[in-house]
């Protein structure tokens, strides 16, 4: 409050009304701006959500279509969610699937790249991208990924029978056999006999 001795005290009255009138307009003014504002972002909230959501129901629809084996539709659904929201990792992901059964892998390894990005803590898109660098025999490269897959997942079988492939195509044929078995005892312990059974044969078919 503003006080000088000098002046008459009704004078200083009305000066202490005015500034009390003048703060509380200013509160008023300020509790309507941020009313405003909290306003507006529950709206960008809401709408933000809408499109999370149909970016979401647009997936859906697009990994239907990728199990069907209908890949260019899905890539064409994958587009759209990726339209709507370029942060979701599933959409580059699963459009990376659709493309790599297309043949496309390097346009499927950008998607992967870009899925990682979004989220790093993701095995089977480092078991995918190691798979398209499989295809294109950066075997140096699909090693690290299948590694950095089994580093996230230790029991991921695919991961490692698929490195074991990719070490011998290095002719790292200890490192090929090693894997091979470990792939095999996995399935093994699933009851996927058959397939423990291929990677065993695989793993004598080396020679160190």
């Amino acid at each position: 409050m503003f006080y000088a001795g000098r002046f008459p005290v009704l004078l200083t009255l009305v000066v202490s009304v005015a500034i009390v009138g003048c703060s509380s307009q200013i509160n008023s003014s300020q509790k309507s701006d941020t009313s405003s504002e909290k306003t507006l972002q529950q709206q960008n909230q809401s709408l933000s959500e809408a499109k999370q959501e149909k970016a979401k129901g647009l997936i859906a629809q697009g990994n239907q279509k990728l199990a069907n084996g209908n890949y260019q539709q899905a890539i064409a659904d994958f587009d759209e969610a990726i339209a709507i929201d370029d942060n979701n990792a599933n959409a580059f992901s699963n459009r990376g699937m659709a493309r790599s059964r297309l043949e496309n892998h390097q346009s499927a390894i950008a998607d992967y790249n870009r899925a990682l990005a979004l989220d790093p803590e993701a095995p089977k898109v480092y078991y995918n991208r190691g798979l398209a660098q499989t295809r294109l025999k950066n075997y140096k490269r699909a090693v690290k990924d299948f590694t950095q897959a089994i580093e996230q997942k230790s029991d991921f079988a695919q991961a490692i029978g698929s490195r074991g492939f990719a070490y011998a195509k290095l002719e790292n044929y200890t490192a090929a056999i090693e894997d091979l078995e470990k792939a095999s005892q996995l399935y093994q312990e699933r009851g996927e006999k058959k397939l423990s059974y291929r990677l065993q044969r695989a793993a004598r078919y080396i020679n160190p």
